[in-house]
């Protein structure tokens, strides 16, 4: 995990939108997808959501973006727990797995889905 991009804890949806049916469905030819990662951080009170993205990759088709986004479910390291005793990994939809990780103490979850990057922005200060 790269530190150039810095992690804040703004709340990112994660609920699929309704879609046009009257459209067609392929994606453009120019569409890239990368794979995210969404773990829980902290404890108790202050536990929340991060998400990363876990890899600088980019694909140029969503099916080998969802291979790399199930590979990710079942190997990706989290900082938590320290001891993982069972890892269950449940697919969602196509573009999204959730893993939830039971240590000796206590138990984790993460999310991991395919992404389109739109754009990105910075401002300068």
């Amino acid at each position: 995990m790269s530190d150039s991009h810095p992690v804040t804890d703004q709340f990112w949806p994660t609920l699929p939108q309704p879609l046009d049916r009257s459209d067609d469905s392929r994606e453009p030819s120019n569409t890239e997808f990368t794979v995210i990662v969404e773990q829980t951080e902290g404890s108790g009170n202050s536990m929340r959501w991060l998400a990363v993205p876990v890899t600088p990759s980019t694909w140029d088709d969503r099916e080998t973006a969802r291979a790399e986004a199930q590979r990710y479910a079942w190997t990706f390291q989290p900082r938590h727990p320290m001891s993982e005793q069972r890892r269950s990994v449940y697919r969602v939809s196509p573009d999204e797995y959730l893993v939830i990780i039971e240590g000796a103490t206590m138990t984790f979850s993460l999310r991991v889905t395919v992404a389109e990057p739109l754009g990105y922005h910075s401002s300068d200060r």
